[in-house]
């Protein structure tokens, strides 16, 4: 019974582990990448050029890093 309990706190650590490392890959690279390319695209609709379009989703992608890092450093 005991090796049965020690098993499932260890299989519990390890999901904890993966849960920590998807979220965390997920909200540094996917969140930040995502509202950059929204705003690379959204100034494309409304035709301000590809450097400018660029530049902007470029801006918004370090912007909202720091962001998300400075939230999740506490």
């Amino acid at each position: 019974m005991t090796d049965e309990v020690q098993q499932r706190i260890e299989d519990a650590e390890e999901h904890r582990k993966s849960y920590n490392a998807i979220m965390g890959a997920a909200t540094e690279v996917g969140v930040p990448a995502s509202l950059g390319l929204a705003m690379m695209f959204t100034s494309l609709v409304m035709a301000n050029g590809l450097l400018i379009s660029l530049l902007a989703g470029v801006g918004v992608y370090i912007f909202s890093h720091i962001v998300v890092k400075l939230f999740f450093s506490h």
